[in-house]
């Protein structure tokens, strides 16, 4: 059996394309993974190929080119545009066409628009997506609600939910640390927030709390590890990190590689994961940095959403709040002023959590029968 996965935005390294799915399927399969950015591998299954191209349509030419060489049984698309590549390598190969929906692209797509013009763009977005949709021969889904805005009555046997669990003790390795990492590699961390780095992220907000926990913690140290999308929000994290006093206590960090984020997770002592619950995007999301944190033994404070309440606040492995500077401070205050024995429990819960459940070793059975099945169908 041959499987390709194609892309044309993550790039052939990313977590869960390479370091799940890619190297999930090659227990059944060849697997080529595509992509305009990454790494290349010729020599291993899965295989990684990287496209080099400023035109995405022209990369998306060259995919097509170099796939229908390979004759696959199984195309996996990780955007809707490249689900169009997919169709058409299934009216030349008769391949089965897999659409991945890892996130909410219509509403990630409307928030490109000015307010006044967003419900209307999204609305446009969805009536494509859910014509790709149900061109699929299977869709997986990282959750429910994800499938439920693209269809009112999703078909079972067309749709498999894969969360983006973290692999099993993925932070529990020795890997090269590059030299421009080495000063703040020798640091140990009270906090840690890892993601873009926008307003409704709540960069602003976690700012705030900083502020307000300095005043019990003089010697706070935290880590921000993350892009900027917009000029004028990364002025005005400078600014405010100057206005704030902060310069002495925050860290931050552009980008560091997926393969590297734990060697930074292992030296901190809280996760963060703040968001504005009025974007519903984030609201109705189970971020994998989220779980990644948990299987670091990180405790995670985070904003309430049915999700987080009831991954972090049913099962005690932090703490859920109201998007409030003042909440969040007091619910960091509350585990940094645990005995060490307290959060030595904590953290081993986190730990735990992930080994029993919250893991990608016990998807990949599910994963490995439906796309088994779906070739079978085809023969």
């Amino acid at each position: 059996m041959k499987i390709v996965i194609v892309s044309n935005s993550h790039p052939t390294n990313d977590i869960r394309l390479y370091h799940k799915m890619a190297k999930s399927l090659a227990k059944i399969a060849e697997v080529y993974l595509y992509s305009t950015a990454g790494i290349s591998n010729d020599q291993q299954n899965p295989y990684q190929v990287v496209v080099s191209s400023e035109s995405r349509w022209y990369a998306i030419w060259q995919i097509f080119t170099e796939v229908k060489k390979i004759k696959a049984d199984v195309v996996v698309c990780i955007e809707p545009l490249t689900l169009l590549l997919g169709f058409a390598l299934r009216r030349r190969c008769n391949c089965k066409v897999v659409f991945d929906i890892h996130e909410f692209f219509a509403d990630a797509f409307a928030e490109r628009f000015p307010p006044m013009l967003r419900f209307v763009m999204k609305q446009f977005y969805l009536i494509g997506e859910r014509w790709l949709y149900s061109q699929a021969d299977l869709a997986t889904a990282v959750n429910e609600q994800i499938v439920y805005q693209l269809c009112s009555k999703p078909i079972a046997a067309k749709t498999l939910i894969l969360p983006n669990y973290p692999v099993l003790n993925v932070w529990d390795y020795n890997c090269e640390i590059p030299h421009t990492l080495h000063p703040i590699c020798e640091l140990d961390f009270d906090l840690v927030y890892i993601g873009g780095l926008t307003s409704d992220r709540g960069v602003f907000t976690l700012l705030e709390s900083l502020h307000l926990l300095r005043e019990d913690f003089p010697m706070l140290k935290a880590l921000i590890v993350g892009k900027f999308f917009d000029p004028v929000v990364e002025q005005r994290f400078y600014d405010l990190i100057t206005q704030l006093h902060l310069n002495s206590i925050v860290y931050y960090q552009s980008w560091l590689p997926p393969e590297k984020i734990g060697v930074l997770l292992k030296r901190a002592k809280i996760g963060l994961w703040i968001f504005n619950p009025s974007n519903r995007r984030m609201y109705n999301a189970l971020p994998l940095k989220v779980l990644e944190y948990l299987s670091a033994g990180l405790p995670v404070v985070t904003i309430k959403s049915p999700l987080m309440s009831a991954l972090i606040k049913k099962n005690h492995l932090g703490a859920c709040v109201e998007y409030k500077p003042r909440q969040i401070c007091d619910a960091i205050r509350k585990i940094l002023l645990m005995p060490q024995e307290e959060y030595d429990a904590l953290s081993e819960a986190c730990l735990r959590i992930t080994i029993e459940k919250y893991n990608w070793e016990a998807l990949e059975p599910v994963l490995l029968s439906k796309i088994s099945a779906l070739v079978g169908e085809g023969s």
